[in-house]
């Protein structure tokens, strides 16, 4: 049976389509959008790989800390730094601590209880004892929980809304609406400036905004 030409026609479109997504996904040095969260996050991923593994991340993160030392430095509300232990080609926070500590800034790392609840966070202070934690990441081996004036989050992509694309558990989400019950939490992405996306990433009614970005061009808040 010859195929129908529509049908035909239709079918290479749609592979020709899948096959742009994924070329033209990255424009202008930066991220596009795509209305489906699963296939963004996955080119989202591949791209921080390769960012990753082509700096010099000994640059990257001299920048991230001068601008991240200028930033804190005038923040006198923030007293308690949630950062996070980097797995794969994560940025990594936990250099960005050096100046916080020295400046009577405490840190803390967030622990996962089970997949629909609120992050809590344990203080952390480099040296200090560590055991795996859920999904084999390092955690604080201690009793002290706190509360974090500003809480730093990993992403596969953010845009100039501030929106972020994780990676689908809503730990983040459910954590800061959580803690705004309280008190103003400040919300800061640490990426790669070349994670940005230049269209609106999909986002749904759940998803909370960044207050700001981190990236080793600079900060910028939303």
């Amino acid at each position: 049976m010859i195929p129908d030409a529509h049908l035909l026609n239709q079918a290479l479109e749609d592979q020709t389509n899948t096959v742009s997504l994924v070329l033209t996904f990255f424009n202008r040095g930066g991220l596009l959008s795509e209305t489906n969260k699963v296939q963004s996050r996955e080119i989202a991923l591949g791209k921080r790989r390769e960012i990753h593994d082509n700096i010099s991340h000994n640059e990257y993160g001299a920048r991230i800390r001068h601008f991240f030392h200028k930033w804190i430095s005038v923040k006198k509300s923030v007293s308690v730094i949630g950062l996070y232990y980097p797995v794969n080609s994560e940025m990594n926070p936990l250099t960005l601590i050096d100046y916080p500590n020295s400046q009577g800034k405490n840190t803390c790392l967030p622990i996962v209880i089970d997949k629909n609840s609120p992050l809590i966070f344990k203080a952390w202070r480099p040296g200090k004892d560590m055991v795996a934690g859920r999904y084999g990441i390092p955690v604080p081996d201690n009793d002290q929980i706190v509360t974090p004036d500003l809480v730093i989050c990993p992403l596969l992509a953010y845009d100039d809304k501030g929106m972020r694309l994780g990676y689908g558990g809503g730990f983040y989400d459910r954590t800061i609406r959580h803690l705004r019950r309280n008190k103003q939490t400040r919300y800061m992405g640490l990426a790669f400036s070349e994670q940005k996306s230049y269209h609106d990433l999909p986002s749904e009614e759940h998803d909370v905004p960044l207050d700001a970005i981190l990236t080793e061009s600079g900060i910028t808040n939303f």
